[in-house]
């Protein structure tokens, strides 16, 4: 008869899976491109701390904020700063105005900045505008910007909270490569807003290769859902609305997976330090928390405080060798969620159920029937605190 041998593994997952009532995906951010993408992760991450983004630049100005909120992305906004950017560029003029014989707007009666967002729909309260051209790559155009008085005023001002970026290249024009950023605040609109991506080349900096999208971006008061959640786009940006959430309240983020394939996550802790994440298909994970203003500002990954590894305590396991195969039985708790597993190395590991068990407060068995041809069969069980 073939021997089996058997081992019990606990291992805790943070977070868990939450029934998920019905809510909205936002879909007023758009899509920007890898390139737009790369502006605003660059102000964002100066935005948290002017401090840090100082001494990277080697610079020492005192006419922003310490701290403000990301920004989030807006594809009104975005549409006006291509549509600019594009309208230089096949016009050869580098101007705020609305250029004569403009491919989208009236001159005359949308000259500045805020006519062409409020053309595109989007009805502001305060709104700025910086441009530039010639500069090759985002981080060029960014530190142009951020070592311009008033473009770098605009960036930091912690009234505007949503942005869009515009480049656009024309071959036959003075400069051939254009940028617009515009900027705005709307109503009391405020946002959790980031970007997702995995770090490969352990710089600390996003590129848009290493965008990761297909996360879906949840948030939880209490034991409910907020309205709104978000996907990741194909350049790793999102933005959920909070402008509903009171006042003071804690929030949880609580991230999953809606692909296919795992995803790997750098997530940023402050200016330069990440907690690496990993997600298995449809695996959700709770991974921070914050306070909600009571301001209308916007909230980031780095402004979240992690949640720690909830203690669980190892149930006793029963291991039983059928006829038709092997049988695992534990005690099991309300609240918490378990899924067994199997190895043979101790690296490659196999599900043995497609999703986590809900505890039912009383004995759960499993029964494996599939006995490969291994000498030695490892067993570990996943159990996940909400």
């Amino acid at each position: 008869m073939q021997s089996v041998r058997v081992w019990f593994v606990l291992l805790v997952a943070i977070g868990g899976l939450c029934e998920l009532k019905a809510q909205t995906e936002y879909m007023t951010v758009g899509t920007p491109t890898g390139l737009e993408e790369e502006i605003r992760w660059r102000v964002n991450r100066g935005r948290f701390d002017t401090t840090s983004e100082n001494l990277l630049r080697g610079t020492a100005y005192t006419n922003v904020p310490a701290s403000s909120g990301p920004l989030a992305p807006n594809q009104d906004i975005t549409l006006a700063a291509r549509h600019q950017s594009e309208d230089m560029a096949k016009a050869n003029l580098f101007q705020h105005t609305t250029v004569p014989g403009s491919l989208y707007y009236n001159p005359t009666t949308q000259p500045n900045p805020w006519d062409r967002m409020l053309a595109e729909g989007y009805v502001w309260n305060n709104a700025g505008e910086n441009i530039a051209a010639g500069y090759i790559g985002s981080d060029a155009v960014y530190v142009a910007w951020w070592n311009s008085t008033g473009h770098r005023a605009n960036m930091y001002n912690s009234a505007l909270r949503e942005i869009g970026n515009g480049y656009y290249s024309w071959s036959t024009s003075t400069y051939r490569t254009y940028y617009t950023m515009d900027l705005g605040s709307s109503a009391n609109n405020c946002f959790f807003t980031d970007t997702l991506f995995q770090d490969a080349n352990g710089d600390g900096i996003y590129q848009q290769t290493e965008a990761v999208s297909g996360v879906a971006i949840r948030l939880l008061v209490g034991n409910n859902v907020a309205a709104y959640y978000d996907i990741s786009s194909p350049v790793g940006s999102f933005a959920v609305p909070i402008q509903s959430i009171a006042g003071g309240v804690s929030v949880q983020v609580v991230l999953s997976n809606a692909t296919s394939s795992s995803v790997s996550l750098n997530l940023p802790r402050d200016y330069q330090n990440y907690s690496a994440l990993t997600l298995a298909p449809g695996e959700s994970r709770a991974y921070g928390t914050f306070t909600q203003p009571s301001t209308t500002r916007n909230i980031g990954l780095r402004d979240l405080t992690p949640l720690s590894i909830p203690v669980v305590t190892s149930p006793p396991v029963a291991i039983i060798r059928t006829s038709p195969g092997i049988v695992l039985q534990w005690p099991s708790v309300l609240g918490l969620q378990y899924q067994p597993q199997w190895t043979a190395d101790f690296v490659a590991w196999n599900t043995l159920t497609n999703v986590f068990m809900p505890g039912t407060g009383s004995n759960m068995t499993y029964l494996d029937l599939q006995i490969p041809g291994f000498s030695t069969k490892f067993y570990r069980l996943l159990v996940r605190a909400p």
